[in-house]
């Protein structure tokens, strides 16, 4: 009776073992990158015929403007003006965009992407599988898991956790539905880490079909307050103290605002009222530095995603750094001008004197990156 139970155990457990690696392998059906959702039907080819493509959202849209007159930058000493190609939407988060990019049949000699101010227009992943997505997305920031599915990229179906994954539709589908302050700060932090998982994913792709790149940050505006702050940053205490920074300002008495609203800043956690007080406050007292970090942090911390942020740049700026792709930092540049200068035409878009700049910038860096 014991030998057989000996040999009944490991038989047990091994075909255990086989039935999981079994539905492991089977039903997981996605690649080496942890995506939680995939397009309900496939995208059509792309033929880009032109030499320089600019993609993204609402920002390279808006950048497109443009276009002319960065070519006729770039073609200078050529006998016609260089060809300048599009290739964005409105509400093209960087899952789409990629998505598009990685369907061209046609490829031009350089790409720049500006974006990133989208991200959470469109659902990504259903409330269901949240925690399925935490999980594979933590497995494949592991630098050890991330190497073995480079070596082996079957493995992707014994690492992640299998899930349902959300349909897109060919078109933008806006997410409208209401939902918790807890759901949207999960999806919130959740589609940060995939944005810098995809824009990667992005830059390897145009380098494996050996393009030059340029990765642009976009310009946050920093008068315009937030929409929304997540109640769970709130305490009466703090509800409180914040009506008696607001009285101070009012009255215009901000040496008597200022160390209340500081003190604010440091006992609360992601208010994006707060910081935007206190910004307001350094500001009316000269402050300029001090007023510029608060804001932006008031403008990420917002408890609604409506425009990009602080958080989306530097996602932006540490892809270029760590895959050696030419930045411009086109937020910077606006933002270096704030006090000076009426920087935005409204609540999105710089003034149009900064594209200039930016036309003129970027028609250096193209002409040295195609050797015009």
């Amino acid at each position: 009776m014991l030998i057989k139970l000996i040999v009944a155990i490991p038989a047990g457990l091994l075909l255990f073992a086989s039935f999981w690696a079994y539905d492991r392998y089977s039903s997981y059906r996605g690649g080496i990158f942890p995506t939680p959702y995939e397009f309900s039907s496939t995208t059509d080819q792309i033929a880009v015929d032109a030499p320089i493509l600019i993609t993204g959202d609402r920002m390279a849209l808006h950048l497109a403007r443009f276009k002319e007159n960065l070519a006729l930058e770039v073609s200078q000493g050529l006998s016609k003006p260089i060809k300048i190609d599009v290739l964005a939407q409105d509400y093209d988060g960087i899952h789409r965009t990629l998505e598009k990019i990685e369907n061209l049949s046609k490829w031009p000699k350089l790409i720049i992407y500006t974006g990133g101010s989208t991200e959470l227009f469109e659902e990504r992943f259903l409330k269901s599988q949240i925690s399925k997505v935490r999980t594979n997305i933590a497995r494949y920031q592991d630098d050890q898991w991330r190497t073995l599915l480079m070596v082996w990229p079957t493995f992707a179906r014994f690492l992640y956790e299998p899930l349902q994954r959300a349909k897109l539709p060919s078109e933008v589908t806006l997410n409208e539905k209401e939902i918790s302050e807890v759901e949207y700060q999960a999806r919130l932090e959740l589609n940060y880490q995939l944005y810098e998982i995809l824009l990667n994913r992005f830059v390897e792709v145009a380098r494996e079909n050996k393009q030059n790149i340029i990765l642009m940050t976009v310009p946050v505006n920093l008068d315009i307050e937030p929409r929304k702050t997540c109640s769970l940053s709130y305490t009466d205490k703090v509800k409180k103290e914040i009506e008696e920074v607001k009285a101070l300002i009012k009255n215009q008495d901000y040496k008597s605002a200022y160390p209340k609203s500081q003190d604010l800043t440091l006992a609360t956690l992601a208010n994006a009222e707060v910081f935007w007080l206190h910004g307001r406050v350094a500001m009316k007292l000269g402050q300029k530095i001090e007023a510029k970090e608060n804001l932006t942090k008031a403008a990420a911390f917002d408890c609604e995603f409506w425009r990009a942020n602080e958080v989306t740049n530097n996602i932006i700026r540490k892809v270029a750094q760590e895959q050696r792709v030419t930045l411009y930092d086109f937020a910077e540049v606006v933002e270096g001008q704030w006090t000076l200068n009426t920087t935005f035409f409204d609540d999105i878009y710089p003034q149009n004197l900064y594209y200039d700049k930016a036309v003129q910038t970027l028609a250096l860096a193209i002409r040295k990156m195609l050797k015009i």
